[in-house]
């Protein structure tokens, strides 16, 4: 008989990531586990054959015992297996020369391996480092001062930065000689190799405007350091080049709309020699890439494009909607789609085998949180079913598409989940969620969260409100300079269609939702007394003070608020900020904070927290230490097991 989900069940689930398929068939993948002694995560590598059961790989251990994380899987050429692990210390790039057997150390970087790439032959192995630090300064340093000169000095997850920059190195194999390519005040990241291995490309910015501007362009530069040269004009982000088989030209991703971040992702074309770059996927109007959000999932994998084996096509993964599939793009600007179903595409890679394409992807939907498939002759097969066992017995929730109309006549998509104890006839609280982004996308992705709401009683409602990406350019424009508008017409009208549906109470619909909708959670409860309880998640209640305390307020802000800057739009920023209204929040509200978020600091929970308490209105406060924007993704399990634990006891 199956049971209903609990929080604890997020310590079981496993999590398959990066699936690169080998030109004789054969997938790596990463598959990642909680480990509940040391509350982390450690993950490893396995192998899988089409009608084989899969086998495990490495089995990496660290000295001091701690949590081994091996990732990024790729077939060298010529034979053998690399990938980078922590084992020894920083990440740094290991081989197996078979499937089995004992790893060895091919690189020993001291800052570690941020990415890697093999030569066409197999000799030599770039790779991206961060620029290693000065020892005696470093002892020279009172460690209690912190020194800083530039703009974007720190970043959600990784913390306070420094001026040091990532750079393009090359290891040669056959005398382990490593020689530095590139060097300057830049960072250099998404390397690829030219077919002929004569040259490397990789994205970078390389302006003395970039702390103010940062849009990353293309860069080609030759596998012994000289000649670089710029490929893109710095119009919009440029990232992830790919060489075409025959070498002439360089597929990428990217818009020319400047540093904003409604603007479609794009699938670009230009000549390796540089020249005037074709938008191949400009007439579909959707964005190239996975915005599915989901809370169960730890895919690190490359979703770059792959050239077809005859150089006339592309394969992507593109978000239309709630679903990510994979497609096929033309030179001639022709798009197919090739795979289908209710799921989302988080990574791929790709092979010629045979002389025919093949395609290895991870991909998830509302009651799977992944697993490895490979697409082969237009024939899809399932090569891991990593949490089947474990999720047999669980009675999951499924969720059901609707669509409703809004304000000035936008379809919005969305999806409701009923109580896993559903009875025909009886009344139901409802729960609506938010994403975050706001150009973000809710759709088929399992969420852990969900399934435990509705276990305990609640539906569930989610929606892709104005600002979504997924719908068109102009749909996720909708937002921009009217956080609060659009986007609350949209989700009123979503909880008015739930409202009438025979099995829900409308006198009972609570709201949550994180960072945005953090925002929009705070916002909501502002202007109307409809919720009859509310749980805020790592969330905004001061745009005005946000500008200058988030690792992206600054920049962030303007492009999301149309362009107004602090000092000339002070009145419209404080008038879309949840703080400005406080007096007016009769909901009960749970709000919850990570300390080492960066992306919303802590201090907006604080305002929030005290304006409320002060004014009297039902609220509590949880913090997590250690813990940053990403708690419900990828925080310590036992955090992530508790916050869940807050969300469900408040409602």
């Amino acid at each position: 008989m199956k049971r209903k989900v609990v929080t604890e069940d997020l310590y079981a689930l496993s999590y398959v990531g990066d699936a690169q398929v080998a030109p004789d068939g054969r997938v790596a993948y990463v598959l990642t586990q909680v480990d509940q002694a040391q509350n982390g995560y450690s993950s490893s590598l396995w192998l899988a054959n089409p009608g084989a059961k899969p086998v495990r790989l490495t089995y990496g251990q660290k000295a001091d015992g701690g949590l081994v994380r091996e990732s990024r899987p790729v077939w060298k050429p010529g034979g053998g297996l690399t990938f980078v692990s922590n084992r020894n210390g920083k990440p740094q790039v290991f081989m197996l020369a078979a499937t089995e057997g004992e790893a060895c150390q091919l690189t020993s970087a001291p800052e570690g391996v941020v990415e890697y790439e093999w030569s066409p032959d197999g000799r030599y192995l770039a790779f991206v480092s961060k620029d290693p630090q000065d020892e005696e300064a470093a002892k020279a340093k009172n460690p209690d001062v912190r020194h800083i000169t530039h703009l974007r000095y720190k970043f959600n997850g990784v913390g306070f930065t420094d001026t040091r920059k990532r750079h393009l190195y090359l290891l040669d194999t056959q005398d382990s000689a490593v020689r530095r390519l590139t060097e300057g005040d830049f960072d250099v990241s998404d390397i690829a190799w030219s077919p002929d291995g004569a040259r490397l490309a990789f994205s970078s910015c390389i302006s003395p405007d970039c702390e103010l501007r940062l849009i990353p362009d293309l860069w080609i530069v030759d596998a012994d350091g000289s000649n670089l040269q710029r490929l893109t004009q710095g119009k919009g982000a440029a990232s992830s080049p790919v060489f075409s088989p025959d070498g002439k030209q360089i597929a990428y991703f990217g818009h020319e709309k400047g540093e904003i971040g409604y603007a479609n992702t794009d699938l670009w074309v230009i000549p390796a020699t540089g020249g005037t770059a074709t938008n191949l996927t400009a007439a579909f109007d959707r964005s190239v890439g996975c915005s599915v959000g989901g809370d169960s999932r730890m895919d690190g994998g490359s979703s770059k494009a792959a050239w077809s084996a005859d150089g006339q096509h592309l394969f992507v993964t593109i978000t239309d909607g709630g679903y990510c599939h994979l497609y096929r793009v033309g030179l001639n600007k022709s798009i197919t789609q090739l795979t289908e179903g209710e799921l989302s595409i988080t990574s791929f890679s790709h092979a010629t085998i045979a002389g025919q394409d093949a395609l290895a992807y991870v991909a998830g939907s509302n009651c799977n949180p992944g697993d490895v498939y490979l697409l082969q002759a237009g024939k899809v097969t399932r090569l891991t079913e990593v949490n089947a066992a474990v999720m047999a017995d669980w009675q999951l929730a499924p969720a059901e598409r609707f669509t409703y109309e809004s304000t000035p006549g936008w379809e919005i998509e969305g999806w409701l989940m009923k109580p896993t104890d559903f009875t025909p006839g009886e009344k139901y609280p409802i729960v609506l969620h938010i994403h975050g982004g706001p150009h973000a996308t809710y759709g088929y992705a399992y969420m852990h969260e969900f399934q435990l709401l509705a276990a305990a009683g609640y539906g569930v409602v989610y929606t892709n409100p104005r600002g979504s990406k997924g719908y068109g350019e102009e749909f996720t424009k909708g937002v921009v300079g009217d956080w609060g508008g659009g986007d609350y017409a949209d989700l009123m009208a979503a909880v008015d269609y739930a409202a009438k549906l025979d099995w829900v109470d409308g006198s009972r619909v609570g709201v949550t939702g994180g960072s945005y909708g953090g925002y929009m959670t705070n916002w909501m409860v502002t202007q109307t007394d409809r919720f009859k309880a509310a749980v805020t998640l790592r969330s905004i209640s001061n745009m005005y003070t946000k500008y200058g305390c988030s690792d992206i307020g600054w920049y962030g802000n303007k492009a999301g608020f149309g362009g107004r800057d602090l000092w000339d739009s002070e009145d419209y920023i404080m008038g879309r900020s949840p703080i400005r209204y406080a007096p007016r929040v009769k909901t009960p509200i749970l709000i919850i904070h990570s300390e080492q978020d960066y992306r919303c600091p802590m201090e907006q929970a604080e305002q929030w927290y005290v304006a409320l308490k002060r004014l009297g209105v039902t609220t509590e406060f949880v913090r997590f230490a250690g813990e940053n924007h990403e708690l419900s993704r990828s925080g310590k399990p036992r955090n992530r097991v508790d916050r869940l634990n807050f969300i469900v006891g408040w409602f």
